[in-house]
């Protein structure tokens, strides 16, 4: 019953979870005093400086993300600990219980001496993708920490030339080569890992692979016109765009600037959306899109550039009531 109590007072998880991307823990906290977690000063000092418990050990020990500008105040006000690398000395958590140590048990395991930096292709056969099997599919493994993947293509054996590079939250990428000319192209893939201190780290790109586009007719040739502009500005689970007869697929193209030099995001899709899980994007922040619309054989220009935002909570919609109730 006190865990259930203590897990009520605090409610950050659950918060956590409902306010769009979650943080990834950084730091084990001690809390000498039992009552500290229940003390509504200790949690609008939490509050205010943004962090959340995501995993809790009672009484005592706390797991989640704490900034490092509260250790100070965590310190001087509540008596508390702050752990952000690995524990050596388990002593000071032996004192609090068997929880205390399962939590040191726990955090220690989030510690690698050498994690793998440059992903590995899962095959360099590149396989058909889509509802219309006609896009190539780019797999490798997932990178432990990975926040998200970095993938270059070229024409160019030493990527002099980029013809996309783009972030990816998924360990997977699909091309529909309907918007590129015949030719040889190289592709390779770094994960951009996410410290237990908090830092964001670039990992080593991985070997260099290629495919090949071929197709007859007038493939990789710009006749079409642009696609229009989507009917919302803000989305949930998926960016939606209208449809269109003229159009089997679309390229699109987020960035945090109008310039798109070059854009945070360049996905393809088969269909008039992409889900937001696919997208490395942050909820509420503003971003530019624009379009690229492609029939199988001939492209569009770019459509004009868009203002848009992803969302964490789908918005309520207003109730219908009868009459007289």
């Amino acid at each position: 019953m006190k865990t259930i109590i203590l897990a009520a007072a605090l409610g950050l998880a659950a918060q956590t979870a409902s306010a769009g991307e979650p943080p990834r823990a950084n730091a084990l906290l001690i809390l000498p005093s039992e009552k500290t977690a229940f003390d509504k000063g200790f949690q609008a000092l939490l509050d205010k400086g943004g962090a959340k418990l995501l995993d809790s050990y009672p009484p005592s020990v706390f797991m989640g993300y704490i900034p490092a500008t509260l250790d100070k105040s965590l310190k001087e006000f509540y008596g508390a600990q702050v752990y952000r690398e690995k524990v050596e000395d388990w002593g000071a958590f032996a004192r609090y219980g068997e929880r205390a140590v399962f939590a040191v048990n726990v955090w220690n395991k989030r510690f690698v001496e050498d994690p793998p930096e440059a992903p590995l292709v899962v095959s360099s056969d590149v396989r058909q993708a889509g509802r219309k099997k006609e896009g190539l599919t780019l797999e490798w493994n997932a990178v432990m920490k990975a926040l998200y993947y970095r993938l270059q293509v070229s024409q160019a054996p030493d990527f002099s030339r980029l013809m996309l590079d783009s972030r990816t939250a998924s360990n997977r990428y699909v091309i529909f080569p309907a918007f590129w000319t015949d030719g040889v192209y190289y592709w390779r893939v770094a994960g951009v890992m996410g410290l237990n201190n908090g830092a964001v780290k670039d990992g080593a790109f991985s070997e260099t692979f290629t495919f090949a586009v071929s197709r007859p007719g007038t493939a990789g040739k710009e006749t079409l016109p642009p696609p229009g502009k989507p009917r919302e500005k803000e989305f949930y689970r998926a960016i939606v765009w209208g449809p269109s007869a003229q159009y089997r697929y679309y390229r699109l193209q987020l960035s945090e600037t109008a310039e798109f030099a070059p854009p945070q995001m360049d996905v393809f899709s088969d269909t008039t959306s992409y889900k937001a899980s696919g997208l490395p994007v942050r909820p509420g922040e503003e971003y530019f899109m624009r379009l690229m619309g492609s029939d199988g054989e001939a492209y569009s220009p770019w459509s004009g550039t868009f203002r848009m935002t992803m969302q964490s909570q789908e918005p309520r919609r207003p109730s219908r009531r009868r009459a007289g109730k």
